[in-house]
């Protein structure tokens, strides 16, 4: 049985090199803003724009270790079996195979979202989800709908309260004909990245605070390996 039959799953895709506090706390508030029944992590394995990735075993077990406390939170290995470049189309197209009975949602950043048009067919991935775009670095819903508008001429939105402006809107929805095809959110993030930990772990400094207790002791264990990827 399909254990995300007739639920509403967020999928979030990524190289999580390594997974951090930060990806942590963006799946949580986007499953309780959205009220979504599940996150399933999509790890790349052949990432298109990634270079130093870690093993992909290595990644997965860094991700165990962060959400071993959180069963709504699930990995999916659906890149292992994939040959080629993990384009995002491909993915969820294969996804939406695996579980066609899902609500699926696909969650990006709206940096993410303004560079659409330069993903292999990065605008038509709303007729395989629901896209969801996250605001960030100070980008309000306004901003969405002038990139939305760009790529989709005749596009409308929704705003969940009319009586502010759209630049203090925080969630609005985007309508193509009628259908709602994505939806911008505001949500509490934290500011971390991957890159700025892999210099920090590579150069020594305390890495606490930003991934899980159980993944430092990992990288720890793991670090004669994780050099030859990170320095």
């Amino acid at each position: 049985m399909d254990k995300f039959a007739n639920k509403k799953v967020g999928i979030m895709g990524g190289a999580f090199n390594p997974f951090h506090i930060g990806h942590l706390r963006h799946a949580i508030e986007i499953a309780e803003e959205l009220e979504l029944d599940a996150i399933d992590l999509l790890v790349s394995y052949n990432h298109p724009q990634k270079e130093g990735l870690l093993p992909f075993e290595l990644r997965i077990q860094c991700i165990e270790k962060s959400i071993q406390h959180l069963d709504f939170i699930h990995i999916n290995r659906i890149e292992e079996n994939i040959c080629g470049l993990s384009y995002t189309d491909i993915i969820l197209t294969e996804w939406k195979k695996m579980h066609p009975e899902a609500i699926p949602y696909f969650l990006m950043g709206i940096e993410d979202f303004k560079n659409l048009p330069t993903w292999h067919n990065g605008l038509t991935l709303h007729t395989l989800a629901n896209l969801i775009v996250v605001a960030r670095l100070g980008k309000t819903a306004k901003d969405f709908y002038q990139i939305a508008q760009d790529y989709w001429s005749h596009c409308t939105i929704s705003e969940e309260n009319s009586s502010l402006p759209l630049t203090k809107q925080k969630k609005v929805k985007l309508f193509l004909e009628d259908q709602c095809i994505c939806t911008f959110i505001s949500i509490p993030t934290l500011e971390i990245d991957a890159t700025s930990i892999r210099k920090h772990w590579s150069r020594k400094r305390n890495i606490k605070g930003l991934v899980h207790d159980d993944v430092i002791s990992f990288l720890d264990k793991e670090q004669e390996i994780i050099k030859k990827y990170w320095n």
